[in-house]
Protein backbone atom coordinates (compact mmCIF):
# COMPACT_ATOMS: atom_id res chain seq x y z
CA UNK A 1 0.00 0.00 0.00
CA UNK A 2 1.46 3.07 -0.94
CA UNK A 3 -1.45 5.47 -0.37
CA UNK A 4 -4.89 5.24 0.75
CA UNK A 5 -7.77 7.77 0.62
CA UNK A 6 -11.65 7.09 1.35
CA UNK A 7 -14.36 10.06 1.75
CA UNK A 8 -16.08 8.52 4.41
CA UNK A 9 -19.84 9.07 3.49
CA UNK A 10 -21.15 5.79 5.96
CA UNK A 11 -20.47 2.98 7.75
CA UNK A 12 -19.42 1.08 5.63
CA UNK A 13 -16.72 3.44 4.53
CA UNK A 14 -15.53 4.09 8.16
CA UNK A 15 -15.16 0.24 8.23
CA UNK A 16 -12.69 0.03 5.05
CA UNK A 17 -10.68 2.94 6.64
CA UNK A 18 -10.14 1.49 9.69
CA UNK A 19 -8.82 -1.71 8.25
CA UNK A 20 -6.57 -0.02 5.82
CA UNK A 21 -4.94 1.83 9.21
CA UNK A 22 -4.88 -1.65 10.78
CA UNK A 23 -2.87 -2.77 7.49
CA UNK A 24 -0.51 -0.10 7.08
CA UNK A 25 3.32 -0.08 7.69
CA UNK A 26 4.84 1.12 10.18
CA UNK A 27 5.49 4.85 9.72
CA UNK A 28 2.76 5.62 7.51
CA UNK A 29 0.85 8.81 8.54
CA UNK A 30 -2.78 8.89 8.75
CA UNK A 31 -4.49 12.49 8.74
CA UNK A 32 -8.44 13.01 9.37
CA UNK A 33 -9.67 16.57 7.55
CA UNK A 34 -12.72 18.19 6.27
CA UNK A 35 -13.16 18.19 2.63
CA UNK A 36 -11.43 20.57 0.38
CA UNK A 37 -12.81 23.64 -1.14
CA UNK A 38 -15.49 22.45 -4.26
CA UNK A 39 -15.24 23.19 -7.99
CA UNK A 40 -18.07 25.68 -7.24
CA UNK A 41 -16.40 27.56 -4.65
CA UNK A 42 -13.20 28.02 -6.58
CA UNK A 43 -15.05 29.72 -9.52
CA UNK A 44 -17.30 31.88 -7.45
CA UNK A 45 -13.68 33.16 -5.77
CA UNK A 46 -12.12 33.71 -9.27
CA UNK A 47 -15.40 36.15 -10.19
CA UNK A 48 -15.49 38.00 -7.11
CA UNK A 49 -11.89 38.56 -7.54
CA UNK A 50 -11.82 39.50 -11.48
CA UNK A 51 -14.91 41.81 -10.11
CA UNK A 52 -13.21 43.41 -7.30
CA UNK A 53 -9.55 43.42 -9.50
CA UNK A 54 -11.81 45.68 -12.08
CA UNK A 55 -13.17 47.92 -9.76
CA UNK A 56 -10.25 48.49 -7.17
CA UNK A 57 -7.14 48.24 -9.67
CA UNK A 58 -4.87 50.05 -7.02
CA UNK A 59 -4.55 49.15 -3.80
CA UNK A 60 -2.40 51.86 -2.08
CA UNK A 61 -0.35 52.95 -5.24
CA UNK A 62 0.35 48.83 -6.03
CA UNK A 63 -1.25 47.58 -9.07
CA UNK A 64 -3.28 44.97 -8.60
CA UNK A 65 -4.52 41.81 -10.09
CA UNK A 66 -6.76 39.26 -9.12
CA UNK A 67 -3.84 36.58 -7.82
CA UNK A 68 -2.96 39.87 -5.84
CA UNK A 69 -6.25 40.80 -4.46
CA UNK A 70 -6.66 36.32 -3.38
CA UNK A 71 -2.74 37.24 -1.45
CA UNK A 72 -4.26 40.83 0.41
CA UNK A 73 -7.84 38.58 1.45
CA UNK A 74 -6.19 35.66 2.56
CA UNK A 75 -3.72 37.69 4.38
CA UNK A 76 -6.69 39.29 6.17
CA UNK A 77 -8.19 35.85 6.65
CA UNK A 78 -5.22 35.14 9.00
CA UNK A 79 -3.04 32.91 6.47
CA UNK A 80 0.46 32.84 6.81
CA UNK A 81 2.67 33.66 3.83
CA UNK A 82 5.71 35.51 2.40
CA UNK A 83 6.25 37.89 0.06
CA UNK A 84 9.36 37.47 -1.99
CA UNK A 85 10.95 40.24 -4.66
CA UNK A 86 10.55 39.08 -8.23
CA UNK A 87 13.66 38.35 -9.88
CA UNK A 88 13.85 42.15 -12.03
CA UNK A 89 13.22 43.71 -8.97
CA UNK A 90 9.82 45.18 -10.11
CA UNK A 91 7.37 44.69 -7.38
CA UNK A 92 7.17 40.98 -4.91
CA UNK A 93 5.06 37.82 -5.24
CA UNK A 94 3.46 36.03 -2.79
CA UNK A 95 4.75 32.33 -1.54
CA UNK A 96 3.22 30.26 0.97
CA UNK A 97 -0.21 29.56 2.26
CA UNK A 98 -2.59 28.91 -0.97
CA UNK A 99 -6.34 28.88 -1.17
CA UNK A 100 -6.38 25.30 -2.58
CA UNK A 101 -5.21 24.03 0.55
CA UNK A 102 -8.31 25.49 2.73
CA UNK A 103 -10.76 23.56 3.73
CA UNK A 104 -14.59 23.89 2.68
CA UNK A 105 -15.95 26.27 5.68
CA UNK A 106 -12.55 28.01 5.86
CA UNK A 107 -13.00 28.96 2.20
CA UNK A 108 -16.77 29.87 2.71
CA UNK A 109 -15.19 32.21 5.28
CA UNK A 110 -12.68 33.70 2.75
CA UNK A 111 -15.61 34.33 0.30
CA UNK A 112 -18.27 36.20 3.36
CA UNK A 113 -14.47 38.08 4.55
CA UNK A 114 -14.35 39.21 0.82
CA UNK A 115 -18.18 40.05 0.42
CA UNK A 116 -18.06 41.91 3.71
CA UNK A 117 -15.10 44.41 2.58
CA UNK A 118 -16.77 44.73 -0.77
CA UNK A 119 -19.65 45.96 0.88
CA UNK A 120 -17.97 48.46 3.16
CA UNK A 121 -15.98 49.87 0.05
CA UNK A 122 -19.62 50.24 -1.55
CA UNK A 123 -18.60 47.91 -4.62
CA UNK A 124 -20.93 46.38 -6.62
CA UNK A 125 -21.12 42.73 -7.32
CA UNK A 126 -22.92 40.45 -9.69
CA UNK A 127 -23.74 36.97 -9.01
CA UNK A 128 -20.48 34.92 -8.33
CA UNK A 129 -20.81 32.02 -8.80
CA UNK A 130 -18.87 31.05 -11.86
CA UNK A 131 -21.38 29.54 -13.91
CA UNK A 132 -20.53 30.96 -17.71
CA UNK A 133 -24.05 32.37 -18.74
CA UNK A 134 -23.04 35.11 -16.02
CA UNK A 135 -19.50 35.98 -17.76
CA UNK A 136 -21.47 39.22 -19.39
CA UNK A 137 -23.26 40.47 -16.36
CA UNK A 138 -19.90 40.38 -14.34
CA UNK A 139 -18.96 42.96 -16.83
CA UNK A 140 -22.07 44.80 -16.53
CA UNK A 141 -22.83 44.62 -12.89
CA UNK A 142 -26.25 45.11 -11.47
CA UNK A 143 -26.67 45.39 -8.03
CA UNK A 144 -25.30 45.98 -4.73
CA UNK A 145 -23.29 43.58 -2.31
CA UNK A 146 -26.20 44.20 0.92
Amino acid sequence: MTRFYQTLRSDRDRARATLAVHKAPEGYAVEIREPKRTDDQNAALWSLLGQIAKQRPQHNGVEMSPELWKCVFLDALGAEMTMLPKLDGRGYFPLGHRSSHLGKSEFSALLELMLAWCAEQNLTIKHFDGDPRDREAVNNPSRKVA
